[in-house]
């Protein structure tokens, strides 16, 4: 089984192509039902968050109204212990990811992340993690890292403006990301930014001076050019 889920706004989907890509390199007999998704997707008006399932000979899309989720975001950064049994491959996992989801937000956090078995940051609970400093994005590719659909575009994009990109292989260290601007990349909400850290029940806010150089776009001109350039269904 393989899920991929995105919000789409009047028939325009940010990466339309990367989530294709992830049906089929999952899911085998996903090209079989693709013009069949398709059609089901441009039935849909106005905004929708879209979830399509390939499970063995049969796919799914599920619609629904598409959830209000802040911008700026609290990350919990008491980590959760990656116990996800399939990391790789979106949709195995989604009970024990609500859980710990659950669990952060109880703590008064908006998400949390996973961590691995030497306390690595391997990403946030359901989302991407980029760390921005001075002129670069920092990127994980921890072996359990699941990247969001969207996290290559936008990588891309600031390559184009003038960033360096530098991959974590081990992922990232707590200390790092808090001295960093830390966005959160999903194909649901786009790019949020953490404007606060919540550590043993307080709320740290992020300073308003950005660690970055000066010509790094902020997180929402790069949402802004996601939706200029999403496909259409």
């Amino acid at each position: 089984m393989v899920t991929t889920s995105f919000l789409m706004v009047d028939g325009h989907i940010r990466n339309l192509q990367g989530h294709i890509d992830r049906l089929e390199a999952a899911a085998p007999t996903a090209s079989q039902f693709h013009d069949r998704i398709i059609t089901q997707l441009r039935e849909a008006p106005g905004s929708v968050q879209a979830a399509v399932t390939i499970e063995n000979n049969h796919y799914n899309v599920e619609l629904r109204p598409p959830r209000k989720l802040n911008s700026l975001v609290t990350l919990d950064t008491h980590g959760h212990r990656d116990e996800r049994l399939h990391p790789k491959i979106k949709g195995h996992d989604i009970a024990w990811q609500n859980t710990a989801t659950a669990n952060s937000r109880r703590q008064g956090a908006d998400d949390g992340l996973l961590v691995d078995e030497s306390g690595q940051v391997i990403m946030a609970i359901n989302a991407s993690l980029l760390a921005i400093k001075g002129d670069t994005v920092f990127h994980s590719t921890h072996p359990r890292s699941l990247p969001s659909v969207l996290e290559s575009t936008v990588i891309a994009y600031l390559q184009e403006q003038g960033c360096n990109a530098k991959p974590r292989e081990q992922g990232f260290n707590i200390n790092d990301l808090r001295s960093s601007e830390v966005w959160l990349v999903d194909s649901l909400s786009g790019i949020r930014r953490v404007a606060a850290w919540l550590e043993y029940g307080s709320k740290f806010p992020v300073s308003e001076t950005r660690p970055v150089a000066a010509f790094v776009p902020t997180f929402s001109e790069v949402n802004d050019y996601l939706w200029s350039t999403a496909q259409q269904v």
